[in-house]
């Protein structure tokens, strides 16, 4: 079983993608969540503790994942260590783009599906241990909500 835990529900994929996906069996989707700007580091590490927990108890044979990026990195690095076989969408991409009356930029884009690639770690010996920060790496964003 392929989880395609994304904002593109299957039944939109092309028959490229389909044919692709059916090494992996039956598909099911799962929509990604909807991540809150304002939702910090920790809010962030709870829902990823919640939502591969779900994804964990089906037991698929693939993760397609894709969305929210801070998100998407966090529940990507553990389900890796988890020891998922967690994938992307590889697709083609040709954008237009074009100045509308309003000096509002506007731009299409089509993706055509190329293939599936398997998240891996820029260190084939393992990942980092997470949340450890660098020496030159500050403590926490100074960013706040309304500033």
């Amino acid at each position: 079983m392929l989880i395609n835990c994304s904002n593109h529900p299957s039944y939109l994929w092309g028959p490229k993608q389909k044919e692709a996906a059916g090494v992996y069996g039956e598909i099911l989707d799962m929509p990604f969540p909807q991540i809150d700007p304002w939702l910090d580091e920790d809010g962030i590490r709870q829902t990823v503790r919640e939502f591969a927990s779900r994804i964990e108890a089906l037991h698929a044979d693939a993760v397609l994942l894709a969305g929210e990026f801070t998100f998407l990195f966090m529940i990507v690095d553990k389900l890796l260590q988890d020891g998922e076989n967690v994938i992307c969408s590889c697709s083609r991409r040709d954008t237009e783009e074009v100045l509308r009356p309003d000096g509002a930029s506007e731009k299409k884009a089509v993706f055509t599906f190329e293939r599936f690639r398997k998240y891996a770690y820029y260190n084939p010996e393992g990942a980092p241990v997470s949340g450890e920060l660098r020496e030159d790496q500050p403590e926490k964003c100074t960013d706040k909500k309304g500033e």
